[in-house]
């Protein structure tokens, strides 16, 4: 029985220790449990944290093949839109040259028909130019005629009016019925004077006026190089030539002139003795005024 329990005791000794280690190695194998567990769940989360990232990368790289997709097809269309562009920037320098040769070739001959016209102008300017110069010869040498006639009658009339006057006075002196007669031929020549002297200041107005209308034509014909005999230069010649015939014809008749004035001056001569006999005063012979003057 001793034994027994010697053995019993030995037994439960070594079982005691057995479980002992049993559960040594049970606690030891839990923790190890634990352990994995934990790394387990470690290894978990980073799986997750991983797959979570991957997801996103996909995610990511999907998004930017879709964001390029997409710009791809923008630049696509804009390409398009870009060498539609160049091709109509193309088509339209191409028209503006057409455009530009046109326009060109039209000013050209807008510039040619300009510079034609203006030719054609100029040489109807300096003809009209040259017609106003032969109206103008014709105006200013016919007022110049008129001008020197009308002198010549004012002339006339105021040799008219001093023997008028005289014999006006003559008559005074003698008592002589035809005094009125002379002091109205005196009042009718003063008026007549009047008359040409007005008329003589409208001729010689029109003669001023239409040599400064020519003015503009004599610039003109000047500056194109026509060489023309002035009018104004004419119509002295010819007052001087009128002047001159006047000269020789007055030289010609100076030589029966002074016969006449010898004669003359023996009638007066004749008159003055035969002053004081009312007959020879009353007969108007010799000493007649009018003679005398003449």
């Amino acid at each position: 029985d001793a034994e027994a329990m010697k053995r019993y005791a030995g037994a439960k000794e070594k079982s005691e220790r057995t479980v002992k280690e049993n559960v040594e190695k049970q606690e030891e194998c839990w923790n190890k449990i634990q352990d994995l567990e934990r790394q387990l769940q470690k290894l978990g989360t980073e799986r997750y944290e991983e797959v979570k990232k991957r997801i996103e990368d996909i995610d990511r790289e999907e998004k930017r093949r879709v964001e390029y997709a997409q710009f791809l097809d923008v630049a696509s269309q804009h390409k398009k839109l870009l060498e539609l562009t160049v091709y109509n920037c193309d088509l339209a320098i191409r028209c503006i040259g057409l455009i530009e040769e046109m326009v060109s070739e039209g000013c050209a001959a807008v510039k040619a028909r300009h510079d034609k016209t203006n030719q054609e102008l100029a040489e109807l300017r300096i003809e009209v130019h040259k017609e106003h110069l032969e109206y103008f010869r014709m105006l200013y040498l016919t007022l110049g005629s008129l001008i020197y006639k009308k002198e010549k009658r004012l002339e006339e009339i105021d040799r008219n009016i001093r023997t008028t006057h005289i014999q006006l006075e003559f008559c005074a002196e003698t008592f002589d019925p035809n005094a009125k007669k002379h002091s109205d031929m005196k009042k009718e020549l003063y008026r007549l004077r009047q008359g040409v002297e007005d008329e003589l200041s409208m001729l010689k107005e029109k003669q001023a006026t239409a040599l400064e209308e020519f003015k503009e034509s004599e610039d003109a014909l000047d500056a194109a190089g026509i060489d023309f005999n002035h009018p104004v230069d004419e119509n002295n010649e010819e007052v001087l030539t009128r002047r001159s015939k006047m000269v020789e014809y007055r030289a010609h008749l100076s030589k029966q002139e002074e016969v006449k004035i010898a004669a003359e001056r023996e009638e007066i001569k004749r008159a003055k003795t035969l002053r004081s006999s009312p007959t020879a005063i009353e007969g108007g012979s010799p000493t007649s005024p009018q003679r005398a003057i003449e």
